[in-house]
């Protein structure tokens, strides 16, 4: 079916293209370290086993990271791991799984996986409890060309539930002492009272001397934080969103079916005044008619953007096919006939670009790509165009005069002096703190207030279930204060922070308290989960190394 948006694509094409889909697949290989000739051109890596699974094939790599993701995903409820930490993890899954073998651990029962599978965070709701909608709302997105198979999810639950038997084995019990135990009642279920007092950056204004002799010494000092690397002369070629909105409307079926593919989009505005508001047309509990005028603007805008891109990509197609160069009377005279003139740009050093530009600054890598020879970049989209740079120059860095950046200079020993001078202040004012706390908590936020210092208390809480409002580096330090001390000033960009510990009560430290056993299953789990990851770490690193990609 060729939809609206297709049709208006094709008005706007003169020739009839033949598009030909290459799916380009990069082999996953697993190294450890620097391995000779690994993803080198014209190196084949031939085979890397591992466990007996040959790492060189795409297809027995690509299997193996795929059921990786898709174990964490499911331990986790959410995309937990990637990158490096994703690739240790599947590679211990690998070595886990010949460990069971290698001690014959014998495969899960199917009531063994089901138990298994209601311990999965991706199929519990808040509350830590298993949800069926969750579990069936997974199994429905099997059905819908995910790239995951039953098979696929059935090989990892599988595995992770035999994982989990071994895990048993190789981490053993996870014994605990009982000075352990009672560190981390402290640590967590300890009862704090405290106060908080902040003094306010932006209102700290301390008089400051700035002389020429004291911003030339700065500039001499910090010279190079003024130097202006070498940066190309840039223009650019924009094609902005509005100058392609499609003239014809799209069809109420178009709409409706946009709509219903982006429902999440379109929330429903505030119902108007009862009595001005008029039904909505349509079935019970259709909102389509409310937010008809939005679907309509965002499909025109989809298609606007889709139309500047093609222009943009048909020009950096023509000025290669063309062979026209860098800042020739050819390339000038094919853009006005395109009526697509180039917009020079102020020359800028990569962090600070024009004001009027500033998506420049999120470009640097294919700025620093063009040259003389290649003088055009691939489209890049703005906020509401698509724009093509085009090298002009190249220009040498150097290091500016003091006249050129004095502003720069000021502002900056101005900033450098001020957050001094507010470390300071905050040294003082911890002693003048600490001093009016020996006499009690309501001396403290006298003293406090008297400093002009915002003061808030907060009792009765657990590190465990701090409040909401408590500041972070207020959190920290309660870690190395005791009852009566004030903590040194914690300085951010917007404040800095004194903590008085106006009270600290020690939860029962004796296993007949509830909590005891808690953190010390807890505490044993950590320590066998320690045990495995060590143990399966050794395995990975020790077979990696027996197993260096093997190459023709």
């Amino acid at each position: 079916m060729i939809t609206w948006i297709q049709r208006t694509f094709q008005k706007h094409t003169k020739l009839v293209f033949l598009f030909l889909l290459f799916a380009i697949t990069i082999p996953f290989v697993f190294t450890i370290g620097a391995a000779p000739g690994i993803g080198k051109a014209g190196n084949k890596v031939k085979e890397q086993m591992f466990f007996g699974v040959n790492l060189g094939n795409e297809e027995d790599a690509r299997r193996v990271m795929s059921d990786g993701n898709l174990s964490a995903q499911l331990k986790a409820g959410y995309n937990a791991l990637e990158g490096a930490q994703l690739q240790q993890f599947a590679l211990q899954r690998v070595a886990g799984l010949a460990v069971a073998d290698e001690i014959h651990l014998p495969a899960p029962t199917a009531d063994q996986i089901a138990k298994y599978v209601l311990t999965l965070r991706a199929f519990q709701d808040q509350t830590g409890q298993f949800d069926q909608k969750r579990y069936t709302s997974f199994g429905d997105s099997l059905k819908g060309g995910s790239g995951l198979t039953t098979a696929d999810v059935n090989r990892v639950l599988r595995d992770d539930a035999r994982l989990e038997q071994l895990a048993k084995v190789i981490g053993g019990p996870g014994y605990v002492q009982a000075p352990d135990i009672q560190q981390q009642l402290i640590r967590a279920d300890s009862s704090w009272t405290i106060q908080v007092a902040t003094l306010d950056y932006a209102a700290f204004t301390p008089a400051l001397t700035a002389t020429d002799d004291l911003l030339k010494k700065f500039h001499e000092e910090n010279s190079f934080r003024y130097e202006v690397p070498a940066r190309p002369r840039l223009s650019y070629v924009e094609f902005k969103y509005p100058d392609f909105l499609p003239s014809t409307a799209p069809t109420e079926a178009e709409l409706r079916a946009f709509y219903t593919a982006n429902i999440a989009s379109f929330p429903v505005p505030p119902e108007a005044d009862k009595k001005d508001a008029v039904p909505p047309t349509g079935a019970a509990g259709d909102n389509f008619p409310k937010v008809r005028a939005q679907v309509e603007a965002a499909l025109k805008n989809l298609a606007a953007n889709r139309l500047a891109t093609k222009a943009a990509n048909d020009l950096t197609v023509a000025l290669f096919e063309q062979k026209l160069t860098a800042n020739s009377p050819e390339l000038a005279a094919f853009l006005a006939a395109q009526r697509r003139p180039a917009a020079g740009i102020t020359p800028f050093a990569p962090d600070l670009p024009p004001a009027d530009l500033p998506w420049l600054a999120s470009y640097a890598e294919p700025i620093s790509r063009l040259t003389k020879e290649r003088f055009f970049s691939d489209p890049l989209p703005t906020e509401n165009s698509i724009v093509v740079l085009l090298w002009n120059d190249s220009l040498p860095g150097y290091k500016p005069s003091f006249t050129e950046v004095r502003e720069r200079v000021a502002a900056d020993y101005k900033e450098g002096e001020r957050r001094k001078l507010f470390s300071e202040r905050g040294r003082t004012l911890r002693t003048q703190l600490q001093t009016a706390a020996k006499t009690g908590a309501a001396s403290f936020a006298t003293a406090a207030t008297a400093e002009k210092l915002d003061v808030k208390s907060y009792a009765n809480f657990t590190l465990r279930q701090p409040p909401k409002d408590l500041p972070y580096s207020a959190l920290s330090a309660l870690q190395s204060l005791a009852p009566g001390e004030v903590s040194a000033m914690m300085a951010t960009n917007e404040q800095g922070i004194l903590v008085y510990v106006q009270e600290k009560k020690l939860p029962n430290l004796t296993p007949d308290n509830p909590r005891y056993a808690e953190i010390q299953k807890q505490l044993m789990l950590f320590t066998a989960g320690n045990n495995e990851n060590a143990y399966l770490g050794g395995l990975v690193e020790a077979e990696l190394k027996k197993s260096k990609p093997v190459t023709p």
